[in-house]
């Protein structure tokens, strides 16, 4: 028998299709509401399942997304679904979500091509706290956000909803919290390191220049090679030529996480802009 999940905006209108496609004893359906995915990257424990009955999309053979319009609002979910049915060898139909921008499908196409990012979750608010009760603290960020604008340090479930509550035309991503001593904004053209940046803040968790925090160049022979392969490898895998990748060094392990990955990221603006202009200038002569 085969096992498939159709997904869309909402479940009601489907019932019908469901009793159709199962006729015969050879197809079993499950119908699941977008809003319902609930959806962690942690090592082994990565998994895309639906909430409500806490199936694992890993486990059906076929997945039909049957949302109702093309350019649906959070086509963006379908997108990161798109990155683990592809790992999990899940036929999807279809799995062309890929293009979109955001944070979240940014964190599941770096999974899918294997490169390191802090736990990420994302889904109903009740499996957010549930998530962030298991961590004890998270960065709480919109999923299209930018300078590190609706980015919160959150320790605690009840602050977690008051957030969603006060911003309900945002979506948002809780990642558990690296702790750092700044970040690196490495950029790179043809996937190749060009500069590199060390943002540190102070007032809180963010390091954003935009909000005051500092930047001091580096030089490149200066950054550890594992910085350097893990921005050049989170460019590639979202395929932008002309990037920012934003790296993050957790202080007890070592270990170097990507952060995001920006298009053209400030390179006329902000701090040091003779050396942008310079990597732009060796852009605008490459053959």
């Amino acid at each position: 028998m085969k096992k498939v999940a159709i997904i869309g905006n909402s479940t009601d209108k489907f019932s019908e299709l469901k009793k159709q496609l199962e006729s015969g004893g050879l197809v079993l359906v499950t119908l699941i509401a977008i809003a319902d995915l609930a959806l962690l990257i942690d090592g082994d424990d990565t998994k895309i399942y639906d909430y409500q009955n806490k199936q694992d999309l890993a486990e059906f053979d076929k997945i039909l997304v049957l949302s109702s319009t093309p350019r649906h609002a959070r086509n963006y979910i379908l997108s990161a679904v798109a990155c683990y049915a592809r790992q999990r060898g899940v036929t999807m139909y279809d799995d062309n979500f890929s293009n979109l921008d955001g944070k979240l499908y940014a964190m599941w196409r770096f999974w899918e091509k294997g490169v390191r990012v802090p736990k990420t979750a994302f889904g109903p608010v009740e499996f957010l706290q549930e998530t962030l009760a298991a961590w004890g603290a998270g960065v709480f960020k919109a999923v299209n956000g930018t300078k590190g604008k609706d980015n919160y340090l959150v320790k605690s479930v009840s602050e977690l909803a008051e957030i969603v509550q006060s911003n309900p035309d945002l979506d948002f991503i809780l990642q558990e919290f690296v702790p750092n001593d700044g970040d690196l904004r490495i950029v790179t053209i043809d996937y190749k390191p060009k500069l590199a940046i060390l943002r540190q803040g102070g007032a809180d968790h963010r390091n954003n220049t935009s909000l005051g925090g500092t930047a001091d160049l580096l030089d490149l022979a200066e950054v550890e090679p594992a910085a350097i392969e893990l921005a050049t490898a989170a460019a590639a895998a979202l395929e932008i030529k002309l990037a920012g990748a934003d790296v993050m060094k957790h202080h007890t392990t070592g270990e170097y996480y990507v952060l995001e990955v920006n298009r053209t990221p400030q390179l006329a603006t902000g701090a040091y802009t003779a050396e942008k202009a310079a990597v732009l200038k060796e852009l605008a002569l490459k053959d």
